[in-house]
């Protein structure tokens, strides 16, 4: 690797250079002399410092021999040839505490991210250049982290800045332009090297150049920063490295004091160089590294050309300086790609040796692939070394000086198994002792799997600060950081290693945004700072700055399982706090290799989200001066999370959304509630009560967090809204109860509140509610998209369904907000009425206020209303959708009721708004109405102002606009509506006479059967449509009760059939049909009729219809339904219905006409009574029963025989005994049988329905099932059912007597037959009187045409008698 043996001695410097002065243009830079102070040394002093077990298994000490790069500040004064405590030295290195602490932020330091494991921080010092990443500018820099300063390095110019706070800000704010005296040709060559050099006075400055190799070096910053071009080259000294190839540069420059450094070149040789000479002479000497031949056959003989001059074309991944044992001695380490790894032997005066030289590839990658989540390597080329860094091991005293003098040493090695796709990761502990080597540990790196770009410049960096707990993977645009700490020996945990089962170590990836063109151009580790347990390293970032990494250590009682891994809420809260910050340097939408289930994410952001609302997030102050920026930041947080949960992880559920968006609604309903607290005390008078102070100590502890007054907590409202946010819901429906209470409190103190304290509490309380309710209505309806609920469909901020997947109430329409908000609308909307009148200005003031703040309530009451029942009507409880159906009832009437009474307060308006906005079409035209009532009244009032009279012609014309809008907009609801409203308070003519303005929607209205009584009107009178008008006709007179109108529509639906077929609107058969089924109702109708002509005689004596019910019933209700309490019943109100003139249906009239009693009614010569049983057969047969009540009219049937056969005592007429013909004819001619069979005979009845005999009616009705074969008992109650069938038991009981006892089964058929007899006699008298009347009518008509023609003959005669006259006498 390295070139054969070349020394290059050239050094040039001018004897006469000048002393520096403090009045030099850098003196900025430079550090006055301080005097020394001695540390005060104590037991402690050399006490061996705690170890932490870290790679697994290796342990580290406190002060490491070994270095990355550049040793600890000990070195420095150990370099002094003579003793230093007779050596004064000048300048020393600042001390570490002149230096600002790192983690305090008062310098101005930007944290870009934070976690409990490390920070991120953007240090303020960069000069503005470069933290333009729009600047194509090509620069590199280089960090010399022990004494803070910074270096930006191009092709012409060094700038040089100290990175940390400084002795005054002046000096930290004022960075160094040093010229570069060998300045590259070629501007896209490599860049030249610049180093800040430590010294044991001022940092001295080194500038190498890539290409040409030229070497310039300052032993002060101040020197190198002269503007004096002659100066600045009398006080440098330069050199330069001779042979070197045709086409090499140096790669590399590696600090390897004192006074030395490595130079790594791009055809992989390596060489030594120095800057001064042993006795401290400013002196360039460089001298490549070759290997000895007293090694080639050593123990690694094998590996003789490892690093020999015929293999030097190697890849180098790393050269770092190693430890010291003596003055001016130093150990390399150098290693290849290829996992080759040589220790070189340094000294001051140019010589070097090779320790020994190993080839630990092998063993590397078997290493890596026995850990099993790292693939095997395919070929050959499937394994580099990228970096490595020492490692301080655990040995102390004797044994440490030992192992130092041998070189030997312990490195954390940085492979990599790249692949096409992605590349694996791996940290190695490796130990180097003696000439061989072990493999300790290996750490896979799972966070981080990209591969390396082909474009890079920036080869990946491993950075192991001191105290060696963390490691810093440092890659172009990433940093991987590695917990190093081991698990602590316990038997568990050796169980978990046996098992394989101990956690991996912490470790996390931190990305660079991808759309800039931030990109790490140097980076190194920090010195750890006394007093301070944790390790850190600063990045040099193109385009941002200055960036510090600080690794924090485990909090006490941690274990490292407790921070193995990363959590989703620890991702989420470092994108949610810190990913929209303007320095946007970070990304924080994850990367692919960390990955969490949806399970974990949703958790943590409910998390995340509810440390916001309760304030215990560690990244927001609870406490700050302004208690509206605090919730506006909380509220910026929560849509933070949101914005950051859609982009970088898959959906959530939808309880997740909603329960996040709850949250978000409540915190911006809470700033909402701030303000009107915050404009409430602004103006509020010194012996004021505030609500929400008063409403706050009244709420109960279970409803807010404990005040602590030992703690100083002394604003109750204040610390409710820092804490208690999220129980926003418990507060709203207090603001009516806080009220009420107040109130209360004051009369039962004896110092009532006057009226002005009142309404100004309700006016408060009145914010409060519309402040919380109408920001979350809001706030939901205006962001459901962003929180993932874009398809839920919403109105006026309330869900339109979907309540299934909620357990609870929205918080919302939460248990106590629904009533206590309507509450509030009537005790404001109650208060402005009482105090409208009042003429206090400042009374009117809040009268104002309160009567604009109802409409706005009213519409909150709707919106929680509707919520809440919605979400109990979807809920599987039975008892809850109850709940929900009746609250939605509730709704309909209280949403009615506030509509209107906004009127009172002379909103009616805004009432119209509501209603118009909530479909209420019952308040819309109430309130529609009365807008035109109160017009019209206007104008009818006398002595009206002109001006007024117009405002109210104008009003009216505006209302009349609306009304026809509203058909157009609500259709039929607003129809039904408005038409319902004005028939119910007589209006109706004014729809008839206004109806060709809504002519569709009022023939659609009134063809509802509800108004049929009307619908015939307008179907004659507007659509002509006689068939419409007569089926509304006969739908009219089945609503009805009214006899007489029942007739009339009746008829009127025949003269409509008539005309609709005249028309042809309607076939002649089905017209013949309908006017056959009228005639049957017409005839139904006129045996009630002619029954109350019957019962007439007995009502004479009454004074009123009270008199005439009571008369009918005592005559009427004695006998036949004594002990048959359901049948009297039935018939005291059927009597009522015949005396009051209301039709009864057919088979109530049935009933009457079988159960009266006939005793006490007045008989005549062809009795209504003796026809009653008959005309009850002829109802039943002239109703219209369907197919399926068949069942129903043959239980009626048998039991009008049934009642028929019982009316009379057979067993009397069965003794016969003493008794001739003639007087049994006469007693079984009396019998309601006889007289029913003789009519029915002599009317031809029973040619069509036959008489039913005795036996076949027994049983009708006495049963159960039997009654529920008909429809008319199919939904009566059982108790009440069976009342009626004991009665009706009653009846067959009866018969059943008659027919075993007086033999009424035997009498039957002699009954019938004499009654069909005497039909038949009736008939044939009938027939001879016929004929009779027909002969006398006939020999009439014939005597009369003789008489007429006799006359004609006469009449002839007289005429030939004339005429013979008149020609005789001519």
């Amino acid at each position: 690797m390295f070139s054969p043996n070349v020394t290059v001695g050239i050094s040039t410097r001018n004897p006469r250079r000048r002393q520096r002065t403090g009045s030099d243009d850098s003196s900025s830079i430079r550090h006055r002399p301080k005097r020394p102070k001695r540390s005060g040394i104590s037991a402690e002093t050399f006490r061996p410092p705690s170890s932490n077990q870290v790679n697994g298994y290796i342990q580290h000490a406190e002060n490491p021999p070994l270095a990355n790069g550049h040793v600890h500040n000990a070195n420095f004064q150990r370099d002094a040839s003579v003793d230093t405590a007779s050596l004064t030295i000048r300048n020393r290195v600042p001390k570490k505490v002149e230096r600002e602490k790192r983690g305090n932020k008062s310098d101005g330091s930007i944290e870009l991210t934070k976690n409990d494991n490390y920070i991120v921080t953007q240090l303020p010092t960069t000069p503005e250049r470069f933290q333009n990443n729009q600047n194509s500018e090509r620069w590199h820099g280089e960090i010399a982290a022990y004494v803070g300063y910074a270096v930006a390095m191009n092709h012409s110019q060094a700038t040089v800045w100290r990175y940390v706070q400084g002795v005054s800000p002046k000096e930290s704010s004022q960075p160094l332009a040093i010229k570069l005296q060998h300045s590259a040709s070629d501007a896209r060559g490599p860049i030249p090297f610049g180093l800040v050099v430590p010294t044991a006075a001022e940092p001295a400055f080194l500038v190498v150049t890539a290409a040409g190799g030229h070497i310039t070096y300052w032993e002060s910053l101040s020197s190198a920063a002269s503007i004096d071009p002659s100066r600045q080259k009398q006080q440098s000294t330069q050199g330069a490295v001779s042979a070197m190839i045709s086409g090499e540069t140096i790669t590399r420059v590696t600090e390897a004091e004192p006074h030395g450094f490595l130079l790594t070149f791009s055809t992989g040789r390596v060489a030594h160089m120095t800057v001064s000479d042993p006795h401290g002479k400013p002196s360039i000497k460089v001298q490549f590294l070759r290997s000895s031949a007293a090694y080639a056959g050593g123990l690694f003989g094998s590996l003789k050309n490892v690093f020999s001059t015929a293999g030097w074309r190697r890849d180098v991944a790393a050269v770092k300086a190693g430890s010291s044992w003596q003055r001016g001695q130093r150990y390399a380490v150098v290693a290849t790609t290829r996992g080759a790894f040589q220790l070189w032997d340094l000294n001051w005066n140019g010589t070097h040796s090779l320790v020994y030289e190993i080839d630990a590839k092998e063993d590397l990658v078997r290493a890596l692939e026995g850990r099993g989540d790292i693939p095997q390597a395919k070929d050959d080329h499937a394994f580099q070394v990228l970096d490595f860094a020492f490692l301080s091991g655990g040995a102390t005293g004797k044994e440490l000086a030992r192992s130092v003098e041998k070189g030997d040493c312990r490195l954390l090695v940085l492979a990599v198994m790249p692949d096409a796709v992605s590349s694996r990761y791996a940290l190695v502990g490796l130990s180097l002792a003696g000439g061989s080597f072990n493999v300790d540990v290996v750490h896979p790196i799972s966070c981080y799997e990209s591969s390396i770009s082909a474009e890079s410049t920036f080869r990946p960096q491993i950075l192991v600060p001191e105290p060696a707990q963390t490691a810093f993977i440092v890659f172009e645009t990433s940093v991987v950081l590695v917990s190093l700490a081991n698990v602590e020996d316990s038997p568990s945990s050796q169980l978990q290693m046996e098992a394989h089962t101990l956690p991996e170590p912490f470790q996390d990836a931190i990305d660079f945004r991808k759309n800039n063109s931030y990109r790490v151009v140097g980076c190194a580790a920090e010195p750890l700072e006394r007093g301070q347990a944790y390790s850190s390293c600063v990045l040099m970032v193109f385009g941002f700055g200055i960036v510090r990494i600080t690794a924090l250590p485990m909090e006490e009682g941690q274990s490292v399982g407790d921070r193995a891994t990363v959590t989703a809420r620890t991702k989420i809260e470092q994108a949610v706090f810190y990913g929209s910050l303007q320095q946007d340097l970070l990304d924080f939408s994850g990367r692919p290799e960390i990955k969490f289930t949806k399970a974990e994410v949703e958790e943590a952001a409910l998390k995340v989200s509810n440390s916001i609302m309760n304030s215990t997030s560690a990244y927001i102050p609870a406490i700050s001066p302004s208690m509206n920026q605090q919730l506006q930041r909380r509220s910026i947080a929560l849509a933070d999370l949101i914005k950051h949960l859609s982009k970088s992880h898959e959906p959530l559920d939808r309880m997740t959304w909603w329960e996040l968006l709850w949250n978000a609604e409540k915190m911006a309903a809470a700033g909402a509630v701030w303000r009107c607290y915050n404009a409430a005390i602004a103006t509020k008078r010194e012996q004021d009560k505030n609500l929400i102070t008063e409403l706050v100590e009244m709420l109960h502890e279970n409803y807010k967090s404990e005040n602590r007054p030992e703690c100083y907590e002394t604003d109750a409202v204040r610390h409710w809204f820092i804490n208690d946010i999220g129980r926003l819901q418990n507060i709203i429906p207090w603001a009516q109860h806080a009220c009420e209470q107040l109130f209360k409190e004051s009369v039962e103190d004896g110092v009532e509140h006057d009226e002005f304290t009142k309404a100004r509490l309700l006016s408060e309380a009145n914010d409060l509610q519309l402040a919380a309710l109408e920001t979350a209505f809001e706030f939901r309806e205006a962001n459901a998209a962003l929180y993932g609920l874009g398809n839920e469909a919403m109105s006026n901020g309330v869900l339109l369904a979907g309540y299934e997947d909620f357990e609870e109430y929205i918080w919302t329409s939460s248990v106590q907000i629904v009533p206590t908000v309507k509450k509030l609308v009537d005790l404001s909307r109650e208060m402005a009425i009482v105090q409208a009148n009042n003429e206090d200005d400042s009374m009117r003031q809040i009268v104002e206020k309160l009567e604009a703040d109802n409409p706005r309530l009213v519409d909150l009451c709707c919106r929680t209303y509707i919520e809440k029942f919605r979400w109990l009507k979807s809920q599987d409880e039975e008892e809850l959708r109850d709940h929900g159906r009746a609250l939605q009832q509730e709704h309909f009437k209280v949403r009615r009721v506030l509509f209107t009474k906004l009127a009172d307060l002379g909103l009616a308006h805004e009432g119209i708004i509501l209603a118009d906005r909530y479909y209420d079409m019952e308040a819309l035209v109430e309130l529609v109405d009365l807008g035109m009532e109160e017009e019209q009244q206007r104008l009818e009032q006398p002595g009206t102002p002109e001006s007024d009279r117009e405002q109210a012609f104008r009003t009216i014309r505006h209302l009349q606009a609306q009304i026809k809008s509203y058909f157009v907009k609500f259709g039929p609801r607003w129809a039904n509506a408005y038409f319902a409203k004005h028939i119910t308070h007589g209006k109706t003519m004014e729809l008839f006479r206004d109806a060709a303005n809504y002519k569709n929607h009022l023939t659609t209205f009134l063809r509802h059967p509800t108004y049929a009584k009307l619908g015939w009107i307008n179907e004659v009178h507007s659509e002509h449509n006689f068939a419409a008008a007569a089926d509304s006709l006969r739908i009219a007179q089945q609503q009805g009760t009214s006899l007489w109108g029942k007739k009339t529509e009746l008829s009127l639906s025949k003269l409509a059939t008539l005309a609709a077929q005249s028309k042809g609107q309607i076939e002649d058969e089905s017209a013949e049909d309908t006017i056959q089924k009228i005639h049957s109702s017409i005839a139904i109708l006129t045996v009630q009729e002619k029954f109350y002509d019957y019962l007439r005689p007995i009502l004479k004596g009454a004074i009123d219809v009270t008199a005439e019910i009571d008369l009918a019933l005592e005559q009427c209700c004695r006998r036949y339904v004594k002990g048959k309490p359901t049948l009297r019943s039935a018939l005291s109100g059927n009597i009522k219905m015949l005396i009051c003139r209301e039709a009864l249906d057919s088979e109530d009239l049935i009933d009457t006409l079988t159960l009266i009693d006939e005793d006490g009614l007045y008989p005549d010569e062809e009795s209504f009574a003796d026809n009653r049983f008959l005309s009850a057969l002829k109802i039943l047969k002239l109703s219209s029963f369907e197919n399926g009540e068949l069942a129903r009219k043959n239980l009626h049937e048998m039991i009008i025989w049934r009642r028929c056969m019982i009316q009379d005592d057979w067993e009397a007429i069965n003794r016969t005994e003493l008794k001739d013909d003639t007087q049994v004819e006469i007693e079984t001619g009396a019998t309601a049988l006889f007289k029913t069979l003789r009519e029915g005979y002599r009317s031809d009845f029973f040619t069509t329905s036959a008489p039913i005999p005795p036996p076949s009616v027994l049983g009708a009705g006495i049963t159960l099932p039997s009654l529920r074969t008909s429809t008319r008992y199919a939904e009566m109650a059982d108790d009440q059912l069976d009342r009626l069938r004991k009665d009706l038991e009653s009846e067959d009981v009866l018969l059943e007597t008659y027919i075993e006892k007086g033999r009424l089964e035997m009498w039957w058929k002699g009954v019938a037959e004499a009654a069909q007899r005497s039909a038949r006699d009736e008939k044939d008298q009938a027939g001879e009187a016929g004929r009779r009347r027909r002969s006398v009518e006939t020999r009439f008509w014939k005597g009369l045409k003789a008489k007429d023609e006799r006359a004609k003959d006469l009449d002839k005669q007289v005429d030939l008698d004339r005429q013979g006259d008149v020609i005789m006498g001519d």
